[in-house]
């Protein structure tokens, strides 16, 4: 690991979506620039403007620069918007790095930030490399994607090969880029998503005295609410009124969800919370029993990995990810895409057998989880790549 060189290493960061825009990949983008910065890298991010927000932050080695473009949500984009930014993004690079130089690049998806990282690599030899979070790299979402992977395929192609690293964050993307990047997979490598652990630790004293049902995330397509919200009302049957729910997100699904949870009279079991702070995020974890993603697709869940680092038991379709970080019934389950049934019969189950007989993850098996997703842990790893 460098050390007292960072200081002299300027690192720029790309990624259209930074918090508070987007989801996990902001999260994540924004985990690299801190940790970087802490660790000596004059770090700078590049990122979209949000009505609100400041266009320059800049504290200690860290600065974020959020360029005005065609963004008009928080949760979603759409390519127009990613054209719109591209273009921002590259007019306003070729001035600013007449002035300012960097050693490094790390592009936050292949498109659209890794067009803009291409560009500087061509313009001002600056290297670089792709962190994927999943659907930008063919074929990895073939149901979603297929459509957008078709027209843009061989555009990702000429940016991947042109990239130092296609970082991937778990096996089973490793395995699709791979077969996309064929002569020059020798270039893909793992780096996970990690976790903030000093923040999201177990603390069981705060457990609900009643059965406490969790669910993280935009109200998408994508996370596949309807199948949560299906296997609760089948769980009522069972556990009566034992249990409590609690949404935690936002999104267009919004309004069907809270219709379905009124004509099916789960109104007194189900709360809608909106997006709240890390601190409100917190005690939801540790006041909860168990974490439910029944998502169609995912790169790596941060609520996953936030989840299980405080102890909480995660029940969760086998998307990319989770299926690397669940220990069968140590901390957590897998359950089948849209099988509301099965995932209703895993919450009885541990409702039954684990609530009951107030159930915790090993303490060891904990303690080596932490370790490895360790934030810290994960930046050293993203420092490595670093000339």
């Amino acid at each position: 690991m460098k050390t007292l060189s960072n200081k002299k290493i300027r690192i720029l960061i790309l990624n259209y979506e930074y918090p508070p825009l987007g989801g996990g990949a902001g999260v994540v983008s924004r985990y690299h620039a801190e940790g970087l910065s802490k660790k000596g890298y004059k770090t700078t991010v590049l990122t979209a403007w949000y009505k609100g927000e400041e266009e320059i932050y800049e504290k200690d080695n860290l600065k974020i620069i959020k360029l005005k473009s065609k963004r008009k949500y928080t949760y979603k984009s759409t390519p127009d918007e990613w054209i719109s930014w591209i273009f921002t993004a590259k007019k306003f690079l070729s001035d600013y790095l007449q002035k300012y130089k960097f050693d490094y690049c790390f592009a936050h998806f292949a498109l659209p930030s890794g067009e803009v990282a291409k560009f500087i690599n061509k313009k001002f030899n600056i290297p670089f490399a792709i962190i994927s979070h999943g659907q930008d790299i063919p074929w990895f979402f073939p149901k979603q994607m297929f459509k957008y992977h078709l027209i843009t395929y061989f555009w990702i192609k000429q940016i991947c090969n042109r990239a130092d690293k296609l970082i991937l964050l778990t096996d089973a993307m490793k395995k699709n880029a791979d077969r996309f990047m064929k002569k020059s997979k020798h270039k893909n490598i793992i780096i996970p998503n990690g976790c903030q652990i000093d923040t999201f630790a177990s603390d069981y004293s705060k457990k609900n005295k009643k059965f406490k049902i969790l669910f993280i995330g935009r109200l998408v397509a994508q996370k596949d609410p309807f199948t949560f919200l299906k296997a609760i009302k089948f769980a009522k049957e069972t556990i009566n009124d034992n249990f409590e729910v609690k949404i935690l997100g936002a999104g267009p699904l919004l309004s069907k969800m809270k219709n379905f949870v009124l004509k099916n009279k789960l109104t007194d079991i189900i709360e809608f919370k909106g997006w709240v702070n890390k601190e409100q995020m917190l005690k939801e974890y540790q006041s909860s029993h168990i974490q439910v993603i029944s998502s169609k697709a995912e790169a790596m869940s941060i609520a996953a990995l936030e989840a299980l680092s405080t102890g909480l038991f995660v029940i969760s379709t086998p998307v990319s990810g989770n299926t690397d970080i669940i220990e069968e019934n140590i901390n957590g389950s897998l359950f089948n895409f849209l099988d509301a049934e099965t995932l209703s019969e895993k919450i009885t189950a541990f409702y039954n057998e684990k609530f009951m007989k107030n159930y915790t993850v090993p303490q060891s098996f904990l303690d080596n989880f932490r370790n490895k997703y360790n934030w810290g842990n994960i930046v050293d790893e993203l420092s490595k790549i670093i000339p």
